[in-house]
């Protein structure tokens, strides 16, 4: 309980931090470009955890930060174990405030339609081994698989937060991307934590171990 209490509180503070950021009244086109190509990836987030965690996403929780987009394809409630679960639901509350804190200081778009089906994370498990894996890979089977999925998450948005961060020109855009990329950073370090704690169990039934 006492674990939960200051998870949710840490949501809050982080959530907090990136709302108190003051909305821009201009923008060159270009911060404004490297603000809104991260909306795709924060809205990805946003409803690959609040699925993976409770089963409904941003329709459920904040509608009207879709703008009326399509709800994401063959996403679905993982089964997962109750500590994993509220890391990814904390997770999800976060990305929330991302999609809000951009779509406040930019006006931003839609919600894409997004494929985050079994299917489509078992193609890129499939390139990243070289070979289809049999039966095909599962993000939504068990907690091991779920890490592993969103482990590859987070640190493309850590990556493209710290390519776009030298090209941005105004203080309010350095200071939302400054946000993002430290929620993002702190994600990637605890997703990397609970795989490295697993490191040598197997990813059933494929006969390789997490490390």
């Amino acid at each position: 309980m006492a674990a939960t209490s200051v998870g949710s509180l840490m949501v809050i503070t982080c959530m907090s931090i990136l709302l108190l950021a003051p909305a821009a009244s201009k923008l060159p086109k270009s911060d404004i470009d490297l603000l809104e190509f991260p909306l795709n990836l924060e809205y990805l987030e946003a409803e690959f955890y609040l699925y993976g965690s409770m089963g409904m996403g941003l329709n459920q929780i904040q509608p009207n930060l879709t703008g009326g987009g399509p709800p994401p394809v063959g996403v679905r409630r993982a089964n997962l174990s109750p500590l994993v679960r509220d890391i990814i639901a904390q997770f999800g509350y976060q990305e929330v405030g991302h999609v809000r804190a951009i779509k406040s200081t930019v006006a931003g778009f839609a919600r894409p339609l997004m494929n985050l089906s079994a299917a489509s994370f078992a193609n890129v498990m499939n390139n990243a081994f070289g070979r289809p894996l049999h039966p095909p890979f599962d993000p939504y089977a068990n907690d091991i698989n779920y890490l592993i999925a969103s482990y590859v998450i987070p640190y493309v948005g850590l990556t493209g937060y710290v390519g776009s961060a030298p090209l941005l020109q105004t203080p309010t855009a350095k200071k939302l991307v400054a946000g993002l990329l430290g929620i993002e950073s702190g994600q990637d370090a605890v997703l990397r934590t609970l795989l490295y704690q697993r490191a040598k169990e197997r990813v059933i039934p494929y006969g390789v171990t997490v490390g």
